[in-house]
């Protein structure tokens, strides 16, 4: 619902009378928002546990916001992104046909939970997986020194039946969107081919009886070189499947080597490319899409060479194109296709083999309507599962492809930017940085830990925050120091 000041802009905006122009753009001043403390945390999902069958509590975990909630730099529009991009991701790694929107268990939106049922995370362990690699885990049947905190914490964790039901949003969007969370989650195999076979691909077969549909071209925002992509029916729609290359020259120029790639039984070896690797786009069940990256051998890789692909966005916190989140970032509403098709009346070829590449590679209006269609399901399964966090208010009435990709946005601002003394305070639950400065310069400990740029108003990087060279992260000893829990990790 929109805001009384929403609403007063709105009618300022008609009674104008310039049907055509923009609404003025006016700053709405955000109400203070009070603190959210770990108690208030630890009750409301102990309430909503107490509130549900005896049978359904151990499937239900938690996403909190709350560091972020109780950091005044952070808006109340920058929270709807993040909200949108734990839902976009949570989807994005389930194998279910039914988009999950995690909801919120308190008031002030700063704990949401799922039903990992939901997700099919239930059938192999997956949340143990996730608490592996969660550097922030603490448990409080001991500290902090209040009774009532420690009593909701231990009869929280007794009807979940885990010491850590919850883990923090945004680390988990920045975390479990790369791999290795990211193949673990989505159970992707370690080659395409398997993959394939589990969306009842035949890629060979396909291009032997002409039932695929291919563009190649000389640039791409990635890419330095030309590039391939290439479209599959699959069981949940599409599946996608690009074919990347270190040169433009020899048989690596697809204008005259377009009837790649070389496997037994392809008659057109000599008029085939070889590629040094590529990218997997396909549907999930839910519409949205999964994504691997492959070598030349199609084995599956956590990154794409240098030498082939770069992001200059550091979506993922440098440079590399790193499966899940880059891929997320870049294809923004599904498949791209700000790209014009260059082999179909470009390549020299003649005879059969040029009869072939026309049976590969359709007219612009052929393609441009399987576009049209794979873009429609995934926009689709992002309105179910994002519409309700981002059209609120004034968005309201947007087209959910007018909002911008919240997964790579979260990754940002998650990996590039450091940790200054406020952001680590709220993370331990504090209220304001001054605390945590009085703390650092008042305990050898902290210092000795590594935390006294914090008190001399610089900033650590967050690899250093989460670092775990030990047993503990450098997040978790600082907590055990000034007592706001006991660290926790799954092994």
């Amino acid at each position: 619902r929109p805001t009384k000041e929403e609403i007063a802009l709105l009618k300022t905006w008609i009674d104008g009378g310039d049907p055509s122009a923009a609404p003025p753009v006016q700053e709405v001043k955000e109400e203070k928002r009070s603190f959210i403390s770990l108690k208030d945390n630890l009750t409301a999902m102990l309430a909503h546990q107490q509130h549900i069958d005896r049978d359904l509590r151990r499937y239900q975990r938690y996403f909190t916001l709350t560091n972020l909630y109780n950091n005044p730099a952070v808006s109340g529009q920058d929270l709807r992104l993040y909200e949108a991009a734990l839902a976009k991701l949570l989807n994005s790694l389930s194998w279910k046909h039914a988009i999950v929107v995690p909801q919120p268990v308190d008031e002030k939106r700063t704990v949401f939970v799922v039903d990992i049922r939901k997700l099919d995370w239930d059938r192999h362990d997956l949340w143990r997986e996730v608490l592996k690699a969660y550097p922030y885990g603490l448990k409080h049947a001991q500290y902090p020194d209040d009774d009532e905190t420690r009593k909701a914490a231990e009869d929280l964790y007794d009807l979940a039946g885990t010491k850590l039901p919850d883990v923090r949003a945004d680390w988990f969007v920045a975390t479990a969107s790369r791999p290795p969370l990211y193949h673990t989650l989505l159970q992707l195999p370690t080659n395409a081919l398997d993959l394939e076979r589990r969306l009842h691909v035949d890629v060979e077969a396909n291009f032997r009886d002409d039932n695929l549909a291919r563009a190649a071209f000389t640039a791409s925002g990635i890419s330095r070189h030309n590039r391939m992509v290439e479209r599959h029916e699959s069981s949940f729609g599409a599946y996608w499947k690009s074919y990347d290359f270190k040169s433009d020259d020899g048989t690596a120029n697809l204008v005259k080597y377009p009837l790649g790639p070389r496997f037994t039984g392809n008659e057109f070896d000599d008029q085939a490319f070889d590629h040094a690797g590529g990218e997997i786009i396909f549907n999930l069940p839910n519409g949205l899409q999964g994504y691997l990256l492959v070598n030349n051998k199609d084995q599956r890789i956590d990154e794409g060479p240098p030498e082939i692909v770069r992001d200059k966005e550091e979506t993922s916190g440098s440079v590399a194109v790193v499966n899940g989140v880059w891929c997320m970032a870049c294809h923004a509403h599904g498949m791209k296709r700000d790209f014009t098709e260059r082999v179909r009346d470009g390549t020299p070829l003649k005879g059969k083999p040029r009869d072939k590449v026309r049976a590969l590679y359709p007219v612009a209006g052929t393609m441009s309507k399987l576009l049209d269609e794979d873009e429609d399901r995934f926009l689709r399964g992002l309105d179910r599962a994002t519409g309700l966090f981002l059209k609120v208010g004034l968005d309201a009435k947007k087209d959910i492809s007018a909002f911008p990709e919240v997964i790579g946005k979260v990754s940002r601002l998650y990996k590039n930017k450091e940790v200054g003394v406020d952001e680590a305070a709220y993370e331990l639950g504090l209220e304001d940085g001054k605390t945590l400065k009085a703390l650092i310069e008042a305990t050898s400990e902290l210092d000795d830990l590594g935390l006294l740029p914090l008190a001399k108003e610089g900033s650590i990087k967050r690899d250093f925050w989460e670092s775990d060279k030990g047993l503990t992260s450098t997040f978790q000893e600082a907590a055990r120091i000034i007592k706001r829990g006991t660290p926790h990790r799954e092994r």
